[in-house]
């Protein structure tokens, strides 16, 4: 009975260690299972990673704490076009960028580790080394460490001079190329990637880089006094930076043609007493987006289409100031060519074909040119004759009559419009069209590039056509190709 009474007494007592005691043991039982589930997912976790030497290096990256950029092509194209798995991918290097003012920690770490690394580097003109590539080898893999050098507006990968495996093809380090910066993503791995990886993948093909001629720069102003004309670039400097932006972000490829690539390759620059700016372009690319884009454009807008989508088009933009000029080349055999009108005559002026195009510097941004610079330039103005500066009355050599625009398709051949991108209907439009043109009208037909439907007639010739060579055209506030060629080029 007393045993009872004491229990009944302290049964508060009783009831709080019983409720202490079964609540320690579930306590200890859920930690248990809390740490059986955390060492399964790790085990788990391990077991994946343990499968891939790509994520044994990655993990070791990732301590330094710092930003992988995924620049390679094909992985690129596999994870994010054909929307793969990583854990698939089969590949014995994969490339990455990185910053360098990066490089110095990733060497002092990599050192001290069970990796090989191999550095890729030049020596400077001052004496002092770049450090371009470095190459992190484990179990026959390696991540390829490519090392973005700011230039200008964009960055620089070098050539890796680092002997390698045979049956190893960088996509960079294979030659000099440019990347420009890029919005990105972190991918699921802890590394970045371009935030629009199709158009990433659009400019690598570009991106194989080229100086201009540093020495003939110099000759042309120690010996011939031809300076770059501050005035001048100031004028050019945007609108063509617009012009090279805007066919970027539609993905249309473009060169720089005529006398603007002959004033990168010789002057750095431009040729100082130029008045216009050519661009080249692929006829198959061309669609009405890129006429959209200049129509009312606010710093170099669509002025003029001269010719049909079809056949010799060339675009001309003005800035209010300065001139810029779209020609496209249409592919024919095994050359191209693209328009050109005096009057009413076809004249055709054959280029390469350009299967790849590369990248420069100019003003601080980059764009697109031809491969060969020093071909393109031969091919235009006889070989070595555009080194000398001296030369006058110049025509193209590769152009060439090639017959008359017939009455239906003159009628829509030459299309003017405003700076707010209207079509232009008035005196002026009538005006400079038969005086440029060589024939009157009284109507500007409503279509843009299409043909009527019914016949058209024209008036005739104000003037007699000789053929086989551009005619000297009137001055107007637009000097004309022809007029602008008489001179120093």
């Amino acid at each position: 009975m007393g045993l009872i009474r004491l229990l009944y007494q302290n049964k508060s007592v009783i009831l709080f260690c019983l409720f202490t005691y079964v609540l320690f043991w579930l306590t200890i039982g859920t930690f248990k299972q809390s740490t059986e589930l955390n060492k399964t997912q790790q085990s788990n976790g391990l077991k994946h990673r343990s499968n891939s030497t790509f994520y044994f290096i990655f993990d070791h990256l990732l301590q330094l704490k710092v930003n992988l950029l995924l620049i390679d092509p094909y992985v690129l194209n596999y994870l994010f076009i054909e929307q793969l798995s990583f854990d698939k991918l089969e590949r014995q290097l994969i490339t990455f960028a990185i910053t360098d003012d990066l490089v110095e920690r990733f060497i002092q770490y990599f050192q001290e580790t069970i990796f090989s690394i191999k550095i890729s580097e030049n020596i400077l003109s001052n004496h002092k080394t770049s450090i371009d590539h470095i190459f992190i080898e484990y179990k026959q893999k390696i991540i390829h460490l490519a090392i973005l050098h700011k230039y200008k507006s964009f960055y620089l990968i070098e050539e890796n001079i680092l002997p390698l495996s045979e049956n190893i093809q960088l996509s960079y380090g294979d030659t000099l190329r440019a990347v420009e910066p890029v919005e990105v993503n972190v991918h699921e791995y802890s590394f970045f990637y371009p935030q629009n990886v199709s158009h990433f993948l659009w400019l690598y093909q570009t991106s194989k880089f080229l100086h201009c001629n540093r020495v003939l720069a110099d000759e042309m102003e120690d010996q011939f006094h031809l300076y770059q004309n501050a005035s001048q670039l100031n004028l050019t400097v945007t609108p063509m930076r617009n012009i090279a932006y805007g066919l970027n972000e539609l993905e249309k490829h473009y060169w720089l043609a005529g006398g603007t690539l002959l004033g990168w390759y010789r002057h750095c620059g431009l040729i100082p007493f130029t008045q216009d700016a050519d661009f080249g372009l692929f006829a198959e690319e061309y669609d009405e987006s890129i006429r959209n884009y200049f129509l009312g454009n606010p710093i170099a807008y669509l002025w003029g289409a001269l010719g049909l989508v079809n056949d010799s088009l060339e675009f001309r933009l003005y800035t209010g100031r300065f001139t810029l000029d779209l020609f496209w080349a249409y592919r024919e055999g095994d050359h191209r060519w693209c328009g050109y009108q005096v009057h009413r005559a076809k004249f055709r002026r054959t280029l390469p074909l350009l299967e790849t195009l590369c990248s420069c510097d100019l003003f601080g941004t980059r764009f697109s040119i031809p491969c060969s610079p020093t071909s393109y330039l031969d091919g235009e103005y006889g070989k070595d004759k555009w080194k000398s500066p001296l030369e006058k009355n110049y025509t193209w050599i590769n152009m060439k009559f090639h017959s008359l625009w017939n009455d239906i398709s003159w009628m829509y051949a030459v299309r003017l419009y405003t700076r707010q991108g209207k079509l232009r209907t008035d005196k002026f439009a009538f005006d400079w069209i038969s005086n440029h043109f060589n024939y009157s009208i009284t109507s500007i037909p409503s279509f843009f590039n299409i043909l009527p439907n019914e016949p058209v007639t024209l008036p005739p010739l104000k003037t007699k056509l000789v053929y086989g060579s551009p005619i000297k055209k009137k001055k107007s506030r637009k000097k004309s190709k022809s007029t602008r060629k008489k001179r120093l080029i």
